[in-house]
């Protein structure tokens, strides 16, 4: 009798992979909820408010339905939130998942988690208030995977507000009309859709999706793309090969890269850089740092170092 055919070494990897996800998918999760100080549209402007959306959750949970808000469980939000916060700024922030919905229960998280109609309620209403009074606090966004993709379009769509910083974790747009399309062609909206978050544009003479353009409103950005090659695993664990990255490096509309800074994070995938023990977060981490500093020297008039 004949063996059976060998797997080709990548190929099975592969396989592998996918079983031990669907095994660490069935895991319970423990929701937390971020340390930093929750955003609170009814009290007095901190200086920076952080908005951060997460992306798709992992099998066997069904997306979008069972999206949740892991950038705040995980600690990641914390993290940068402490790194501005060391700089003596007061700090709110608020985490959203990945669903078109205001509210949906994730039964992944087996918790309410609070979507992008959630943000943009609290966003209009941010608009109505800090960001119309005399000392409007600095905006920070955070996306990772999917969530780039909707906070790119918050930015796209909101051009006469100004962005500080935007973090992009290797924002990807895998399912993203099969996931939200029928969520969002029901949903009133405004222009541009967000259907279009992940279409393909011309920057500069290069094709790009929406969610790979800094809009001119965002005056920083730092981005994280996961590996490409196989390579050993950092702290923050994830897999030798990596699944899923984001192949597209950001740009500004005319195809320029300023004030947009880039990491390739040569040893973790796409999950781990979202983890706040990883290569990705701790250049991000540190770059957020020097940003503030140059925050900073600009509220006291001094030029700054960047």
């Amino acid at each position: 009798m004949r063996a059976p055919p060998r797997l080709p070494a990548v190929l099975l990897a592969l396989t592998l992979a996918s079983l031990t996800l669907g095994l660490v998918g069935c895991a319970p999760i423990t929701v937390r909820a971020a340390r930093a100080p929750a955003l609170d549209l009814s009290g007095p402007a901190p200086d920076v408010v952080i908005l951060s959306v997460s992306g798709r959750c992992g099998p066997p949970c069904l997306p979008p339905r069972d999206n949740w808000d892991y950038l705040s469980s995980r600690g990641t939000v914390d993290l940068l939130a402490d790194a501005i916060a060391g700089v003596g700024y007061r700090v709110q922030v608020a985490g959203y998942a990945s669903n078109a919905a205001e509210t949906v229960t994730s039964r992944q998280a087996r918790a309410e988690q609070r979507g992008y109609a959630a943000l943009r309620a609290d966003f209009a209403r941010m608009r109505r208030t800090w960001l119309a009074g005399p000392r409007p606090p600095r905006l920070v966004l955070l996306g990772h995977s999917q969530g780039v993709a909707w906070l790119h379009h918050l930015a796209r769509a909101n051009p006469d507000v100004a962005f500080a910083l935007q973090i992009d974790l290797d924002g990807i747009c895998a399912a993203w009309r099969s996931d939200h399309g029928a969520a969002l062609r029901d949903a009133p909206d405004g222009t541009p859709s967000v259907l279009t978050a992940c279409d393909l544009v011309r920057a500069g003479g290069r094709a790009v999706r929406n969610k790979d353009v800094v809009w001119p409103n965002v005056a920083r950005n730092l981005e994280v793309l996961s590996k490409r090659l196989p390579a050993r695993v950092s702290d923050s664990g994830g897999y030798l090969l990596n699944y899923l990255f984001d192949p597209t490096r950001n740009a500004r509309p005319d195809g320029g890269t300023r004030g947009i800074e880039v990491f390739v994070s040569g040893r973790e995938d796409h999950s781990a850089v979202s983890y706040p023990n990883s290569d990705a977060l701790a250049w991000a981490a540190g770059r957020t740092v020097r940003i503030a500093q140059d925050w900073k020297r600009t509220d006291a008039g001094v030029p700054t170092l960047n």
